[in-house]
């Protein structure tokens, strides 16, 4: 591009000045050096947080000491810089060019809306429901031999929980609960280690603890699924829960907490539930079991990094895919499947029943989970996932399949005229989430289906035998949408369509349509949803750098993987991270907050999480892609190591063999230290 970074950021600064009275900048001779800040001139009023927004934005035009701002503004100017020298080659250049060259009128407008779009976020600019159903849209060649038919028994669900040190108001009428409370809340004075979107406070209440609702909800699903005949009054179902903590000082109470919040919940609430949780000790206690099952020992270290529940989300959420593997193999080969759910997710049975004539547990028994089928180029794929969708509480009413990502109802504005999400994220809910077969413009649900790209945290599951075959994870860098990550593992790049290869077909989502779960979390727990929106904020932005670096490391490249997962998952692969994180949290900074020190608080919170997440990707970036890339390389050994033991087992078990009969002894024993229900 002929213009520089500099150059191209005056203007942008301009347009940004059309939207912010307070930002100036004053007139530029070409070539001048960045002026020192004068304190005198600066709007007394403006908060800090948004002040250094406001001089990172100087800094990209080259108006302000790019040494003199806050992190992470200060790393960012000369990444932005260089990623935008970067795309003279890159097929965006030619968008970035046309950007500038309207930039000068500084208008709104929908054609410099759509010119900003075109540079900095395309995924924006094709809203096409019918496109995407197209490229979704598979043909079955053969349906699963093998179906489910008794879920109750068949699937083993999953769901996480993520605690951390109890707030200064919990209390408890329980001497015992109010002595964990107590350590607890000791925890909170240790570095905090890691950070979750939205962590259930250790002590919450019990009219808003997520992980009694949760339970509640699936003791209901299951009373309603015995009255319609599909389970026995005597049947339990299976849950385990990956516990993990944001500081070390939770581990010791995190199990006691749970034993003791669902013991005191009202009489049956619970019935019918097996809950067992998993802290990152018993996860080292799993794999002690495990250990000498390993073809080569020196798969061991790699193993006990890659399999546990604390740290970032991509590791709980690996694991528990992969135990209910291991459950199957040494407990209950009846097992063939896991399923995840959230636990501010429920099964509104009537609502399902009544819309699609299914409870929750019919939708399981469909054919098509597991069944092969091609795609729209011809390449063969085993519809061996399941996902599902949600409606929140507050919309059901309006029906079963109300989106849960309403559509943009404005035009973008600030920080929207940079990074969109909110459009693609409502484009594809509609075009793969709650698409229902049959409906116009569908599939039939019968010859044909949808694969699934786009998926959320809970609502699916994977058969234990394309587990085993296909093996995928998510990277325990992953710190956010760890389920569209998971399936990043297996995606490789698409087969010419004129040379299939039947014996080798790709791991895809099959789309339940139907299998729809109710989001209550605003209904009972709105302050933990309030308290997270810092989290989740930040959490996006770096999911801009872990997606892309990824991206890369994976077959067929950048390029590739983003072609097959766009519009939603990948409109955070893109080749500039830096330019798109710390302009849409500048921008972010400097829009409307709350009034008063409130919002201030929030918005310095806001900033110094960004520094403390975003520091290592700004400041080092390639050492942060040799990490990812060492990461990846070892734990897909690890994973690798892991289902061949299990093969190993399973073999020698068959045969009787009195090690392994002791080992599916041992870990039945273990099983049973992690019971938290009667």
């Amino acid at each position: 591009m002929s213009e520089g970074p500099e150059e191209f950021y005056r203007s942008m600064f301009r347009l940004w000045n059309t939207m912010d009275s307070r930002l100036t900048l004053p007139p530029a001779s070409p070539g001048e050096s960045p002026q020192e800040p004068a304190e005198e001139q600066e709007d007394q009023s403006e908060a800090p947080p948004a002040r250094a927004a406001r001089q990172f934005l100087e800094a990209l035009a080259g108006r302000f000491p790019p040494d003199q701002l806050p992190e992470p503004f200060r790393s960012g100017v000369p990444l932005i810089h260089h990623e935008y020298n970067s795309l003279a080659s890159h097929e965006r250049s030619g968008a970035f060019h046309h950007l500038h060259s309207l930039l000068n009128n500084s208008r709104i407008s929908p054609e410099l809306i759509q010119a900003l779009h075109g540079a900095f976020f395309p995924e924006a600019l094709h809203p096409d429901i019918p496109e995407l159903r197209r490229r979704r849209q598979v043909r079955i060649t053969r349906p699963v031999p093998d179906p489910l038919t008794s879920p109750v028994q068949e699937i083993l669900f999953t769901s996480n929980v993520l605690l951390s040190p109890p707030r200064e108001s919990a209390e408890s009428s329980d001497p015992e609960t109010r002595r964990i409370i107590r350590r607890a809340a000791e925890a909170a004075e240790e570095p905090q280690l890691y950070w979750y979107d939205h962590p259930v406070p250790l002590g919450v209440p019990i009219e808003n603890d997520e992980v009694l609702y949760g339970l509640s909800g699936l003791s209901e699903a299951l009373r309603s699924e015995v009255t319609r005949g599909g389970a026995g009054a005597a049947d339990t179902l299976r849950i385990c829960l990956s516990v993990s903590v944001t500081h070390k000082g939770l581990h010791a109470q995190a199990r006691p907490w749970l034993k003791a919040r669902l013991a005191a919940a009202s009489p049956g609430r619970l019935h019918g539930i097996e809950a067992y949780a998993f802290t990152e000790a018993d996860t080292a206690a799993v794999l002690d079991l495990l250990i000498p099952w390993l073809s080569n020992p020196a798969d061991e270290e790699p193993l006990r990094a890659a399999f546990g529940v604390d740290g970032e989300y991509g590791r709980h959420y690996s694991f528990l895919k992969a135990l209910p593997a291991l459950w199957s193999v040494l407990l209950d080969p009846r097992i063939k499947a896991a399923f995840k759910i959230d636990l501010d997710q429920v099964f509104p049975q009537a609502a399902l029943i009544e819309e699609t004539g299914k409870s929750a547990f019919e939708h399981f028994t469909t054919p098509l989970w597991g069944a092969l089928a091609a795609d729209e180029g011809g390449r063969p794929v085993e519809l061996g996932m399941i996902a599902g969708a949600l409606v929140n509480e507050k919309d059901i009413s309006r029906g079963l399949f109300t989106p849960d990502i309403p559509w943009p109802e404005t035009p973008p504005a600030g920080e929207n005229l940079i990074f969109f999400k909110q459009l693609p994220m409502a484009l594809s809910t509609r075009a793969e989430l709650t698409a229902r077969y049959g409906a116009p413009g569908t599939p039939d649900g019968i010859h044909e289906a949808l694969q699934r790209i786009h998926v959320t945290g809970g609502t699916n599951g994977i058969r234990l035998d394309a587990l085993r075959r296909h093996r995928p994870f998510t990277p325990s860098f992953v710190g956010r949408a760890e389920d569209q990550a998971y399936l990043l593992s297996v995606l490789s790049p698409p087969d010419k369509p004129e040379n299939p290869k039947p014996e080798n077909p790709a791991l895809r989502y099959l789309h339940a349509s139907g299998l729809i779960m109710r989001h209550d979390k605003e209904a009972f727990a709105g302050g933990a949803v309030k308290a997270g929106k810092a989290g989740s904020y930040v959490g996006d932005l770096v999911r801009l750098f872990v997606f892309s670096a990824y991206a890369r490391l994976l077959p067929g490249g950048h390029q590739a993987v983003k072609s097959q997962v766009d519009p939603f998952t990948g409109c955070f692969i893109t080749p500039i991270p830096a330019t798109l994180a710390l302009l849409q949290l500048a921008l972010h900074l400097r829009s409307p907050s709350p009034p008063g020190p409130e919002g201030r608080r929030a918005n310095g919170e806001l900033l110094a999480l960004s520094a403390r997440r975003l520091e290592p990707w700004l400041s080092r970036p390639h050492r942060k892609h040799a990490e990812i890339q060492a990461a990846l390389t070892a734990e897909r050994r690890a994973w690798n190591a892991y289902y061949d033991a299990l093969d190993t087992l399973e073999a020698a078990l068959a045969r009787n063999d009195p090690a392994a009969r002791q080992t599916a002894r041992h870990f039945g024993a273990l099983i049973e230290t992690c019971r938290v229900t009667e």
